[in-house]
Order: C-alpha cells, then sequence, then structure tokens
C-alpha cells in the first residue's frame, strides 16, 4: 500500500493548539505590557492627585505663605518642586446659586477675601512595556485640586440700646410701641437668660429665598414677624409675656441685618453655616427691635439721683445714625466692621438755691436750672486679623483695631464733648457754634432807696460753655484661643474717668459765658446795675466751687442708667468661626 507522507502531515492536526498559542504569546504579552504600563499610569496619576490635594490643603492654611507651604508639602512627598506647575490664590464662594465653573475667583496676593487655593501640578510617569509601541519615554499628567476654608469672627459693641436697664428699656417700647408692648422684670429676666440659635430664629421667620440661602440675610420682616418668631424657640409660658409686644410691634418693616451684618452672603452655605453658631439673649432680640426706632428719637432716662442740693433732674438719650448700617452683632470676615450710633445726653437739674450761697445783700438766687448736654462718639471695631491655622493657646484667635467715630469738625478729635446752653434739635453731630445762652438763674433785686426798697423780679441770667473732653485714638483689641477656651472674650478699650475733668472744664472761669436776658436791659440798668456786676462777677467762681461735684454725680447717674461712659466702651467676641480645610471642586 502506497504511503503519501506529504499529504499525511497536512491533515496531521497534532501540535496545533501550540502553534496558535505561540502566534497569540507575543499579543498576549503585548496586552500584558500594555496593562502594566496603564496600571503603572493609574497609579502615578492617583499618586499625583493626593499630592495635589495635600498641596492645596496646606497652602490654603496659610495663603500668605502659599507657595512655600507648597514647596514644602511636594518635598515631604518626594515630588520635585518643579512639578509645581500653577498656585492661584482666589475667593471660593459655595454658593448654590452661582455656577460651579464660576464659583472660585482668582485673586491677587494680599488681597482681602483669599479663602482658596488652586494648584496644579505635572509629573513625568515613566513608560515600560508600552516603549514598544511608540518612541516616548514617558508620559506628562498634569492633577489639579482646590482647597478652600473662611475664617471669620462675630462680635459687639456695647451700645446705649444694649446696656438700657429693664425701666429704660420699657419706656422705649411704650414710647414706640404702646404700654401693652412692655415686659415686666421677671420676665426681661428670664429672656437674658435665654440663649436663641440666631439660624433656628431665621428658619423660624419662614422667609422664602432663592437658591442663595444667605440671602436671608438681606430679607426684611415686620415687628410682628420678628417676635413671632422668637415666641416659637421660647419655653410656653415665657413666650405668651411677649404677646402684646407681637401685636403692637406690627408692621415696621426692618432688614434682619438689624440683628447681625457684615457677613458676605455671596458665601453662600459658608456664611449659613456660621449663622449657627452666633447665639445671643432673647432680650437682645427684643433690643434690636427697640434699637430700630431709636435714631433720632429721644429716651426718657429715669436717674433715681438722690444726691443733695439737686431738685430735680430730667433726662433725654437720643441716638444718632451711624456712619454705616450695623448690626446688634458683626459677623465677617477680615476687615468687617462694627459701629456704635453717637449718642447725645440732655440733662435739665433743678438746683437749690441754698446751694450757690449768698451774693450779698439785694440779690437773691430764685430758682438755678442747669442745661447740660454730653454728646458721647461713637465707635468703630475692625477686624483685623482672625488666626484659623494653629493650635497654640496663646496665638492671636482674633484681633480688632477700635477707634472712636469723630464728632464735628470742630471738636477735633475729642472722644466726647459737654455743653451747657441750648443746643438745637437735632440727631446729627454737634457743631459747638451752634451753641446758644440758655436760661440759668432767675434772680430778685432789691434796691434801697431813702425812704423804702425798690424789688426787681424775674431777672433772668443765662450761660453757656463748652467742653471737648478726651482725645480719639485708635487701639488693638486682642483675644488668644486660651482666652476663647476660659470665656474671656469681653475687653474695654478708651480711657474712661474723664468726666470729673470735664465737668471742670465745663463750669471754668475761662470757658462760661454769662449775660443779662436779652430784652431785660432796662431791668438791670441804673441803680440796678451795680448788684448785677456784683453777681456776674461772682457766678463764674461760685458754679466752679459749688456744682461740679453734684453736676458730676447728675451726669454720672444719667450716663450709667444709659449704660455709657464718657471715652470708654466694651468690645465682646462672640463667635469665632473657622471652616475645616476642605477640597472643593
Amino acid at each position: 500500500m502506497h504511503i503519501n507522507p506529504t499529504s499525511g502531515f497536512a491533515r496531521d492536526e497534532d501540535g496545533a493548539v501550540a502553534v496558535i498559542v505561540a502566534l497569540l504569546l507575543v499579543v498576549l504579552l503585548g496586552f500584558a505590557a500594555l496593562g502594566v504600563d496603564v496600571a503603572s499610569l493609574y497609579r502615578e496619576r492617583a499618586m499625583l492627585q493626593s499630592t495635589s490635594d495635600l498641596t492645596a490643603m496646606s497652602a490654603v492654611g496659610h495663603p500668605d505663605e502659599a507657595t512655600a507651604r507648597a514647596d514644602q508639602t511636594l518635598a515631604r512627598n518626594r515630588s520635585r518642586t518643579d512639578a509645581l506647575e500653577t498656585l492661584e490664590l482666589g475667593r471660593f464662594l459655595r454658593n448654590p446659586a452661582i455656577a460651579p465653573e464660576d464659583r472660585f475667583q482668582v485673586l491677587a496676593a494680599g488681597s482681602p477675601g483669599i479663602n482658596g487655593v488652586r494648584v496644579v501640578l505635572q509629573q513625568d510617569a515613566p513608560l515600560h512595556f508600552a516603549r514598544i509601541f511608540t518612541r516616548d519615554t514617558h508620559v506628562n499628567l498634569h492633577r489639579s485640586a482646590l482647597a478652600t476654608r473662611t475664617g471669620a469672627a462675630s462680635f459687639s459693641l456695647s451700645s446705649h440700646i444694649t446696656n438700657l436697664d429693664g425701666d429704660a428699656l420699657n419706656t422705649l417700647l411704650a414710647q414706640e410701641f404702646g404700654i401693652d408692648a412692655t415686659i415686666n422684670a421677671g420676665d426681661l429676666q428670664r429672656l437674658d437668660d435665654t440663649s436663641v440659635d440666631l439660624e433656628l430664629l431665621f428658619a423660624a421667620l419662614n422667609i422664602e429665598v432663592g437658591r442663595n440661602p444667605a440671602e436671608i440675610l438681606n430679607a426684611t420682616a415686620n415687628g410682628s414677624q420678628l417676635v413671632g418668631a422668637l415666641q416659637t424657640l421660647l419655653p410656653t409660658a415665657l413666650a405668651v409675656q411677649l404677646d402684646g409686644l407681637r401685636n403692637a410691634a406690627g408692621g415696621d418693616n426692618f432688614t434682619l441685618r438689624s440683628l447681625v451684618g457684615g457677613i458676605d452672603t455671596d458665601l453662600g452655605l459658608t456664611a449659613t453655616e456660621f449663622l449657627s453658631g452666633v447665639r445671643f439673649s432673647a432680650l437682645d432680640v427684643v433690643r434690636s427691635l427697640a434699637a430700630t426706632e431709636t435714631v433720632g428719637t429721644g429716651i426718657n432716662i429715669n436717674t433715681n439721683v438722690n444726691i443733695s442740693g439737686i431738685l430735680s433732674t430730667k433726662t433725654i438719650l437720643t441716638a444718632g445714625e451711624p456712619p454705616a448700617r450695623s448690626g446688634l452683632i458683626a459677623l465677617g470676615e477680615e476687615g468687617v466692621q462694627l459701629h456704635r450710633a453717637a449718642v447725645r445726653l440732655k440733662s435739665e437739674t433743678k438746683v437749690a438755691t441754698s446751694l450757690l450761697g449768698g451774693f450779698g445783700d439785694g440779690i437773691e438766687i430764685a430758682s438755678v436750672n442747669l442745661p447740660i448736654y454730653a454728646e458721647v462718639a461713637g465707635a468703630t471695631a475692625t477686624l483685623e486679623e482672625i488666626g484659623c491655622s494653629t493650635p497654640n493657646p496663646l496665638d492671636v484667635a482674633a484681633r480688632f483695631s477700635t477707634s472712636s467715630i469723630p464728632l464735628h469738625p470742630a471738636n477735633g478729635t475729642a472722644v466726647a464733648a459737654l455743653y451747657l446752653g441750648k443746643l438745637p434739635e437735632s440727631s446729627g453731630a454737634v457743631d459747638p457754634a451752634s451753641l446758644e445762652f440758655a436760661d440759668m438763674l432767675e434772680v430778685n433785686l432789691t434796691i434801697p432807696l431813702l425812704v423804702t426798697s425798690l424789688k426787681v423780679t424775674g431777672i433772668t441770667i443765662q450761660a453757656r460753655s463748652y467742653v471737648p473732653v478726651g482725645q480719639s485714638q485708635s487701639e488693638t483689641v486682642t483675644f488668644t484661643r486660651q482666652d476663647i477656651m476660659n470665656a474671656d472674650v469681653i475687653r474695654s478699650f478708651g480711657s474712661g474717668e474723664l468726666l470729673t475733668s470735664a465737668v471742670g472744664g465745663l463750669l471754668s472761669t475761662q470757658n462760661t459765658e454769662f449775660r443779662v436776658k436779652p430784652g431785660q436791659e432796662g431791668l438791670v440798668a441804673g441803680a440796678a446795675a451795680p448788684l448785677i456786676a456784683t453777681l456776674l462777677n461772682a457766678l463764674p467762681g461760685r458754679l466752679l466751687s459749688t456744682l461740679t461735684t453734684p453736676v458730676d454725680a447728675v451726669l454720672d447717674s444719667a450716663l450709667g442708667a444709659a449704660g455709657l461712659e464718657l471715652g470708654a466702651g466694651e468690645l465682646e467676641l462672640t463667635g469665632h468661626h473657622c471652616e475645616t480645610v476642605q477640597l472643593v471642586r
């Protein structure tokens, strides 16, 4: 039988698998090599992203040292310093109303408002087996990261409205809203002891806002809405005591910035998260409602003086408008300001005539009236630094600059001014040139004649005097982290104890002018002239020696009732707000 080896070999399938495997092995090894390189590139990219995240987070902690901190982070992560391709400082707004691509705005170094850092890192990732498919030996990778942290503080300044006692506050509420708006002393104390969360208060107002939740700060509400919202946060027994105020407050509108102002509402979610950390007493909400009504409005202050020689005194407090609208509390980043309005205190004091003593035969003092005004400059506090980055308890947590708001230019840099006389009715700064003479003494004269005597009654002696008090100066107020931990968050600024010397200057012979009331010249002519001359010569020294102490006590009592002190104030740090450093897109 003939055998054909060639055809047999062609039909033989033994070893076919080995051939196929041999042919595909090259392809399989190629894919394996490509897989190794792809995995390597993914790993390199993930590591580069992690380094980018760490670099951005480190840099945003200290934006002023962003480049140095970025280089330090790269070195610690064994990356080349030239890996930092881009580092941008800017402002990031966590605001749902802003398109994501527009939420980060690049700013120049040192610009106010920087709260974000964006970095772009680049790195050459080596190729391994994939080189058989390309001439390249590496692939250039780029990864970016954006980190943000916003720091803020909330703080308050002492003012006439925050320091009014219960009687004075009720007087103001009755003046503005009627007697039904007043609150008894026990409930006032309970309101003062009850803490309110600002975010919950705003939520209780149930005001519709757009996509940016921080727009609630620009919303308006009326007094009835505000008191009603406050009632929902109070115990029932206390809440019902505010029904009278809620009904009386009515529809007078005010912006919610009268409670807290200063924060940039474009910060969106950041701003509302800060609101949740702002707390104040329920009584402060009532005070804020009252404060919106006080500009230019005289408030009667009960001074309850019991001073020898003082028959009566009537005190009216008038608040001026601050140079910029401020809330009861300021909340904001570095640069935010809070203003305390200037205040004018008018005191009409009747003095016992016996206090002046006698002026000689024929001269009788029938009455003594002292119309004195005290003008207290407003104050400004500016947040200069907020510390968020250091755990050291002795490092600065917040630093403020404080200064007085200037009075009228004619007062120079004085922090207060005292006036004896008559001023025009106004809530603006007092121009010393507008001070007029005011009735001070009523005098009766007895003129001896040959047979009898002539009595001249109702002669009025007028007076005026003016003295600036103190000198404005900027001061720095600092709080450390340890202060915050110890709840040591109130600082005094300015210089107190100016009143006594100021009253002495007001009544001094150098500053005080006297005259007979115009139109009465005929009454003091002739034989009456020597008696009037004797009185006017003795009066300056007598006023200074006999009235300085009681007038000082009267003004001190009036200022104390209004919670004021010439040339001094208090700043309270009510909150230290620092976001956690976070990565955003």
